[in-house]
């Protein structure tokens, strides 16, 4: 579980039970966290298949799109890998594949609704550059509210 507190203003205190983190949203928004994230999720799942073959040195950049109106779904990702490791390409390549379509939770999340591109430099070489993954057209479907009873419906969708 994870528990947020209001401190002041933009401040924020959140917890695992094990550590706290104080997020300050005027310096790193939540909309970057939650990016953030997504690229902390993929890029350890990278590191961890990549410890028998020595990877080192990784690093990722995500560039992403969302729509210009409400609610402002993200529409697309570009998770960018750089890493070195002892692993030919094809074993190197397999590691983020594993991580994109299988085991990051949080990119899985999204996909339905985002279009994943992801581009891999290996030991200095590129050996993938936007290839894409299964994913979402973009689109989202949004709960119909037609029978709220209580005429409340969802907060963020009231006018």
């Amino acid at each position: 579980m994870i528990k947020i507190r209001h401190i002041d203003d933009k401040k924020f205190e959140a917890t695992n039970g094990k550590e706290i983190l104080i997020i300050d949203a005027e310096k790193y928004s939540p909309v970057e966290l939650f990016i953030t994230g997504m690229g902390n999720c993929s890029l350890f799942d990278v590191v961890e298949l990549g410890k028998k073959h020595n990877i080192r040195n990784a690093k990722m950049e995500i560039e992403y799109k969302r729509k210009d109106t409400f609610p402002k779904i993200f529409t697309e990702f570009h998770f960018i890998y750089s890493y070195e490791s002892d692993a030919d390409n094809v074993t190197a390549k397999r590691w983020v594949l594993s991580s994109l379509e299988t085991y990051c939770s949080t990119i899985n999340t999204v996909r339905a609704t985002s279009k994943i591109y992801y581009t891999i430099k290996h030991n200095g070489e590129t050996i993938a550059y936007k290839e894409s993954i299964i994913s979402g057209n973009g689109k989202m479907e949004l709960e119909s509210f037609d029978d709220d009873l209580d005429g409340f419906g969802c907060a963020c969708c009231n006018s």
